[in-house]
């Protein structure tokens, strides 16, 4: 992993990007090694959306000032009650979100972290939005949680 260097925007920016990447490649690994082809399908989706974030990311245009105001989120909080899982290629569909959930809450922890230790102005709205885009994801998997494995009953 790469060290994070705070002294411009674009160093900040690269970062992120190295750090979805790794994320990316992480998915691939546990879907090409899962053996359950739901979960597989699932890796591939997660795998999917760290891809879109690499692309967000590059796509931004710096030279026009652009507007990280992150989104508004709703975090239902189930990842607080969830213990880490590690990969095995037998994983459940149940683990496998666990899994994913508490990686997305380690990567918005991360860069919540880092939002005031880089400066302010752009390097501070960069990290508050990555940081958003992560507990974003990450609602979006406890979601999933809640109404395919807690609404079974």
């Amino acid at each position: 992993m790469s060290v994070i260097a705070c002294r411009s925007i674009t160093d900040v920016i690269e970062f992120a990007i190295d750090r979805e990447k790794n994320a990316l490649d992480f998915y691939l690994q546990c879907m090409n090694r899962a053996k359950n082809p739901g979960v597989r399908t699932f890796f591939q989706e997660m795998a999917e959306e760290e891809a879109s974030h690499m692309k967000l990311l590059m796509d931004i245009d710096l030279s026009a000032n652009p507007d990280f105001t992150p989104a508004a989120a709703d975090d239902p909080g189930l990842s607080d009650y969830m213990i880490d899982v590690g990969f095995r290629p037998e994983i459940s569909y149940q683990e496998a979100l666990v899994m994913a959930m508490k990686k997305e809450e380690k990567a918005h922890a991360f860069y919540a972290a880092w939002k005031d230790r880089c400066g302010s102005g752009h390097t501070h709205r960069v990290f508050t939005f990555l940081a958003a885009e992560e507990k974003k994801h990450k609602e979006k998997i406890e979601t999933l949680y809640d109404g395919e494995i807690l609404q079974w009953d």
